[in-house]
């Protein structure tokens, strides 16, 4: 019986994890597939994994029908089931972003262009570029007696033994080819795919000597096998056959007098987007080698008891995904030891999205009150980004530092400010992190230029949330600016929106306010609004 506490977010975010990592092995349907937002999903897989967004737990298959209970559940839910899966597509064709660079929330992993790409940027860097290269090592502990590492090799490979019972994982007399070795000036690339992730790689990782050099960060790689905990059950030791593979490359250098063992990351991007004709892309790829991601560095100031914690980008930002992930996590990385604030704030379109093809004009009628059900499904959309950024590994992290984090959410478009006629949608997301839930609102009150293309959210309650620490208000960027003494002149529709929100906000008393402009300000720009917010309230 498949659990009634299962919701529509909890299948929105299986979905999510299904976009990210995959379809497990045999969980494919042969009947009939989950439509939604131009993708096609197994529906009792979906079903299964949304069980454990509700109940912290893979739902067995065993548990529950597929066909008419899986099907009429996701039904009633609102969602679409569709039969002759045979004539689908599953694969989503590959998107172009405003950039012309592919999506990569749709780009296949498995890409041989990536892996052809990445060849070609390091041929750019170093010259002579190996591939499937062979290292003649033994590839049994005992192979291994007379190098420096012998009694750790062996304490990983009686670990990985232990793990599952499988006594005989190793087949191969010597080590299987590497993905690349650069002779000059000597070291691996590794190009690691999901099913790298395991339990098995977590163990070996968390036992490498704090001394062994690594070319990729061993914390990250720790966190991703947490994250993924990919399973590949054919045969069935192949995970931790995997893990000790991987483990005898990085040991390798220190065994062969080479460089450490450098490694990508396949869905980090997409790889073949690369131009290594491009000297800006080789630099931006060497970077990555180096072990940074998109070499920014964070700067931290800090103040006297802060409850609120503002990140700001200097530069350019393009909102994607891995992006905001990462930069998350050094974020929690780099926080002050024994600081903790309430809110953790970022800008407007933290987060981007690709607007999505099936909603039209149509569907939005007037953007100043569109219709609820395209604002429904552009909710759908965002949420999907925002759970693939805040996992459940990064909101544990993030718990420690705070108590709530705003996300802004923007559909993709030009620049924000002068955006004219374009359906676009400008939105925050606010997490607990203690309770779970998740909440939103979007832009009310647009500029000028904004006007008639932003997909305006009309429910202004949406604004004001109530949290353990008391009634919170979200403003969008412009939003502020319904408390500017300056628009006093507004008419029609806007000054409606300006003396229904005052009054609003006054009944609903917030204690703190939570505003999201897009990009870094000077104090001044926002002063007079503020100014005049406090005086409303107050």
């Amino acid at each position: 019986m498949i659990p009634k506490n299962i919701k529509k977010e909890h299948i929105i975010e299986a979905i999510a994890e299904i976009k990210k990592v995959g379809i497990s092995e045999g969980r494919n349907s042969r009947k009939y597939l989950l439509e939604y937002d131009g993708g096609y999903f197994p529906p009792k897989f979906v079903i299964s994994l949304a069980n454990k967004y509700a109940n912290s737990e893979l739902l067995d298959s065993q548990e529950f029908n597929g066909g008419v209970e899986t099907n009429n559940f996701l039904k009633n839910l609102g969602f679409n089931v569709v039969e002759e899966p045979s004539k689908i597509s599953i694969t989503k064709p590959l998107k172009k972003n405003r950039r012309n660079k592919v999506s990569i929330d749709s780009h296949n992993e498995r890409c041989a262009k990536c892996k052809e790409t990445v060849k070609r940027l390091l041929e750019k860097m170093y010259g002579k570029v190996e591939q499937n290269y062979k290292f003649e090592i033994g590839t049994q502990p005992e192979d291994l007696k007379n190098t420096p590492y012998y009694d750790k090799l062996k304490e990983i490979y009686e670990a990985l033994k232990t793990h599952s019972g499988f006594k005989e994982f190793v087949k191969s007399k010597t080590l299987r080819n590497c993905d690349f070795f650069i002779p000059n000036p000597g070291f691996i690339v590794e190009f690691d795919e999901t099913q790298h992730f395991t339990e098995p790689r977590r163990i070996a990782l968390e036992k490498y000597p704090e001394e062994l050099e690594l070319g990729f960060d061993r914390e990250r790689w720790i966190k991703l096998c947490m994250g993924f905990n990919a399973k590949d059950n054919d045969p069935i030791y192949r995970d931790e056959q995997r893990a000790w593979y991987d483990t005898l490359r990085d040991f390798l250098p220190a065994i062969k007098g080479l460089k450490p063992t450098v490694r990508l990351f396949a869905k980090d991007y997409v790889w073949c987007s690369f131009d290594p004709d491009n000297q800006s892309d080789v630099k931006k790829f060497e970077n990555l080698l180096k072990g940074g991601y998109e070499g920014w560095e964070i700067e931290i100031k800090e103040e006297q008891d802060p409850s609120i914690a503002r990140v700001i980008i200097a530069g350019e930002w393009e909102g994607n995904l891995k992006e905001a992930w990462r930069l998350i996590e050094d974020i929690c990385e780099k926080w002050p030891k024994d600081k903790k604030v309430k809110f953790l704030i970022t800008c407007g379109g933290f987060l981007q999205f690709d607007w999505p093809e099936s909603i039209s004009w149509n569907d939005i009628g007037d953007n100043k009150n569109p219709n609820h059900e395209a604002i429904n499904k552009l909710i759908e959309k965002a949420t999907e980004y925002v759970s693939s950024v805040l996992n459940d590994d990064l909101c544990r992290r993030l718990s420690e530092v705070t108590d709530y984090i705003t996300l802004g959410v923007d559909s993709v478009n030009e620049k924000i400010s002068t955006t004219h006629n374009r359906l676009h949608v400008e939105l925050v997301f606010l997490k607990d992190l203690k309770q779970g839930n998740l909440f939103w609102t979007g832009k009310s009150y647009p500029t000028p230029a904004q006007q008639d293309g932003l997909v305006r959210i009309v429910d202004l309650q949406t604004h004001f949330v109530n949290l353990d620490v008391g009634k919170v208000m979200i403003l969008g960027c412009h939003d502020l600016n319904i408390f500017n003494p300056r628009s006093i002149n507004a008419k029609e529709w806007r000054k409606k929106v300006k003396e229904d929100f005052k009054k609003l906000a006054k009944n609903e008393e917030s204690i703190y306010a939570l505003h999201h402009p897009h990009t870094t300000v000077k104090r001044r720009t926002w002063l007079t609004a503020w100014s005049s917010l406090r005086k409303t309230l107050t």
